[in-house]
């Protein structure tokens, strides 16, 4: 090997591991729901989303999270407008 060479290194997944990995790949139910909120208004706000659902400011930054990590989709605060990546 040389410095600097670029490698991967594949570990084999039990069957657990593996669905738990497809999991986080998914929006549960309520990530779903903001998301759908999201695709219908992409200047929805976090008070909007917890008035919505009923839920609390830091579950709503966690749910963008996943949103963000699944679907792509970014909050740009410039514009306060989400931008939709659409992975999905």
């Amino acid at each position: 090997m040389i410095e600097d060479d670029v490698f991967r290194i594949f570990i084999p997944l039990d069957k657990v591991a593996a669905e738990e990995s497809r999991e986080q790949k998914t929006l549960s139910e309520r990530e779903q729901k903001i998301y759908n909120m999201i695709c219908e208004n992409l200047h929805l706000s976090v008070e909007q989303v917890m008035a919505e659902l009923d839920i609390s400011r830091a579950t709503v930054f966690r749910d963008y999270a996943k949103i963000k990590e699944v679907t792509g989709a970014m909050y740009d605060k410039k514009i306060s407008t989400w931008i939709l990546n659409r992975k999905t």
